[in-house]
């Protein structure tokens, strides 16, 4: 339970958490949110029979977290019922639902098991007992190694064995992140197209190129950058990065900034790429050494037609003939992520000095939100608050960016070494 009510908890809920519970100096010094309910505890501060403090942030911060502990609790009280009918009858085996060989205590501990039952069972907390509750579980992942010679001992004596440093407990949070400790971050690819033989030039994709390379070079990346690709030198450029070794790289990224149609980008000739090409070329059948690495793709392109506006905020669209409609699908190959830069069928915009608004709000958050150690998702979601507020020609232009992804695990850029600024300068 603890690891999925944690995984629910950014940072910046752990600091409204710290906040709302008034804590002290030392308490805040408390690096993880495992770690502040492990010293809640043992100063009292949330008990197996007091959780009122804990429920009562949760309810302001994370409201969600409130349906994991109430259906924890309907379990534990359950187990603690049927112990209580069947104490005389039950026979050692029967006493303890995870007694077995040694290596069952290598399973997952009983908070991650109560939460896979069937979700029918799911139910909104509520104000009855407080057996069962976040207080024990905080001993199943933190608590001392616990002996006892009585094996037909209850549930609480079991759970109690496992230790607070236990080593299968850190390997089970690391499963949940992307490893990041290859020899190399990965290559970034930059394709920047500025001008077309029959649309409109894109002043201002130069910013948005610069200002990626400069972030994701911060990032550790090795960054390769593109000028006036046609879609033949796209889909070469493409293929080329697909066949290289990626087997020490963590991730790959690739960036296209062009005009573009539905569901396509296009070459400086003005013929259309399909996404779905960009993207097919990097699944595991094409990319081999890509597989199990996440792979970013970010498409700052118009994905629909209107004619261009005269004022210095301009749209990523070309005026062309009407075309074959392409629908972006993704192939169901794992740990991908496309951050589209518009929805289908509208514009995205690009100021013709400082940037694309998509381009410039990813490179902002980034700089801002990986120091702070949050993932890709939520940095994501960010971006899409900032763009979606931004607007133009006096307020009748928007714009909303589109994420879609099939990321199994958590994305969490390591944090640099250095300040962003510093390598600027």
């Amino acid at each position: 339970m603890l690891f999925e009510i944690s995984e629910n908890i950014t940072k910046q809920d752990h600091k409204e958490i710290i906040f709302l519970l008034k804590l002290t100096k030392k308490q805040k010094e408390c690096k993880s949110f495992l770690d502040l309910l492990s010293y809640l505890e043992k100063m009292e501060t949330i008990t197996t029979d007091d959780l009122t403090a804990l429920e009562n942030a949760l309810s302001k911060v994370s409201p969600d977290s409130l349906k994991i502990i109430g259906r924890y609790k309907k379990e534990k009280a359950q187990q603690v019922e049927d112990q209580t009918h069947n104490t005389n009858i039950m026979s050692p085996t029967e006493s303890l639902e995870y007694e077995g060989e040694p290596e069952d205590l290598q399973k997952p501990p009983i908070s991650i098991q109560v939460m896979s039952q069937d979700p029918k069972e799911e139910e909104e907390p509520h104000n009855g007992t407080r057996k069962g509750s976040v207080g024990e579980l905080v001993q199943v992942i933190h608590g001392e190694a616990q002996k006892d010679d009585d094996h037909a001992g209850n549930i609480e004596n079991q759970v109690g064995m496992l230790s607070l440093n236990d080593e299968q407990t850190r390997k089970n949070l690391e499963t949940h992140i992307y490893a990041m400790n290859h020899k190399h971050r990965g290559y970034c690819l930059i394709v920047s197209n500025l001008l077309f033989v029959r649309s409109q030039p894109r002043p201002g994709t130069e910013k948005d190129a610069e200002d990626l390379k400069g972030v994701f070079t911060w990032l550790g990346f090795e960054v390769e950058t593109f000028k006036e690709q046609t879609a033949d030198d796209i889909l070469k450029c493409l293929e080329e990065f697909s066949k290289k070794d990626h087997s020490d790289r963590d991730c790959f990224t690739c960036c296209i900034l062009t005009h573009g149609e539905s569901g396509t980008v296009m070459g400086t000739d003005n013929v259309s790429v399909p996404i779905n090409d960009v993207i097919a070329r990097f699944i595991p059948t094409n990319c081999p050494t890509l597989a199990g690495k996440p792979k970013l793709f970010f498409i700052q392109a118009c994905q629909g037609k209107q004619p261009q506006t005269a004022c210095p905020i301009q749209p990523d669209a070309a005026i062309l003939v009407k075309k074959k409609k392409y629908a972006i699908s993704i192939p169901a190959d794992a740990d991908l992520l496309i951050g589209m830069s518009t929805v289908d069928g509208h514009f995205s915009y690009r100021h013709v000095k400082e940037g694309t608004w998509y381009i410039q709000a990813l490179c902002e958050n980034l700089v801002e939100m990986v120091p702070s150690g949050e993932d890709i998702l939520s940095i994501l979601t960010k971006v899409n608050r900032d763009v979606s507020r931004k607007e133009g020609q006096a307020g009748s232009l928007k714009q909303m960016p589109q994420p879609a992804y099939t990321l199994l695990k958590k994305l969490i850029f390591p944090v640099p070494c250095r300040p962003y600024n510093s390598i600027q300068d």
